[in-house]
């Protein structure tokens, strides 16, 4: 499996429940240097976030009091805002139209310092009379590590807007694909449709060792499984000496046996089911990270929400992110007591 890439300190997926009545503004800074002869001066935002009543949770004062990140101007108006400080009175009148997939801030306590996670994932489209180009898009995850991370995080999420609308400003669109706004609001459904996984009910059995061989529906190898009541619990290969070897879940990302889809995580395998054109499992997972980890949003899981876990100890329904294999918690699995 692919080794997602964070450190191991708290267990919070109580994180919600302890900033249920602290809120902390996240206000863009304006940029500070001006970009001439922009082909755009004016910007919408559509918010397609799995979760958009807040921005993840910081944390506050002395004893590190949660809260969640919920702007006081809407993230809209920073946004024109910010556009309008990138560019001077050479802009021209042309339109951008930003598609948010995500924009989250998370912190946990260490022994002697804290970390700050910052995931920013979004499209950037072009207005042509009505319709949309596509200029850009950004999916990225940056964790940074000192003793209050906060205003640094803060800072560099709004260093990381100004940057990527900046590079675009002169940008014209290199695709001559349009798509009207209805299109974007269900975008998810038209890249789906371009994903193999998702437009076959036939899946191809063998080991898959990352999201795109297994979106690609193109095992990486093929391997002897073995079923313990419905479940799969050993994976083996042989190598090329002919030696057998046994795998671990965490050796790959998925496996189907006889046509049924499995995910794997730290923890062992779980069955996928598909509803709605989604892909679900329940399960355990969780999310480690090396020190100055700088980590590609295609490697991020579980930080929708805040959620960021070291060591899972409840079952979790999850649903496969289908542009970059993430896993999105969406509840907690609770067992009735007996």
């Amino acid at each position: 499996m692919l080794k997602y890439i964070f450190s191991s300190f708290l267990v919070f997926s109580s994180l919600f429940a302890a900033a249920q009545n602290r809120t902390r503004d996240f206000a863009i800074t304006l940029p500070e240097q001006r970009i001439s002869n922009s082909l755009y001066s004016r910007i919408l935002v559509i918010d397609g976030r799995f979760d958009t009543s807040h921005m993840g949770v910081v944390q506050m004062g002395a004893f590190n009091a949660r809260a969640k990140v919920i702007p006081v101007v809407p993230f809209p108006v920073q946004l024109q805002n910010v556009l309008q400080g990138l560019t001077d009175s050479s802009a021209g009148a042309g339109g951008l139209l930003l598609h948010l997939h995500q924009l989250s801030f998370a912190e946990v306590t260490g022994a002697v310092s804290e970390r700050g996670y910052y995931y920013f994932s979004a499209d950037l489209y072009a207005n042509n009379n009505g319709s949309y180009q596509k200029l850009g898009s950004i999916d990225t995850v940056v964790m940074i590590k000192s003793m209050d991370v906060t205003k640094a995080l803060f800072r560099h999420g709004s260093n990381t807007i100004h940057s990527f609308l900046g590079q675009h400003l002169q940008r014209k669109p290199a695709s001559e694909e349009r798509f009207s706004y209805d299109d974007i609001l269900h975008m998810a459904e038209i890249e789906k449709k371009k994903i193999k996984l998702y437009t076959t009910d036939a899946y191809v059995n063998g080991i898959y060792n990352s999201y795109t061989s297994f979106f690609s529906q193109v095992p990486d190898r093929q391997a002897t499984v073995e079923l313990k009541k419905g479940n799969i619990s050993k994976i083996r290969i042989t190598d090329s000496t002919g030696k057998v070897q046994k795998l671990s879940s965490d050796d790959m990302y998925a496996v189907v046996h006889e046509g049924i889809a499995y995910i794997a995580t730290e923890y062992g395998y779980y069955m996928l089911r598909k509803e709605n054109n989604d892909f679900y499992f329940i399960g355990k997972a969780k999310v480690t990270a090396s020190t100055g980890s700088v980590v590609a949003a295609s490697m991020f899981f579980g930080v929708i929400g805040g959620l960021i876990a070291s060591n899972a100890h409840s079952d979790f329904e999850m649903k496969i992110d289908h542009r970059n294999g993430g896993f999105v918690r969406l509840r907690e699995i609770v067992v009735p007591a007996q």
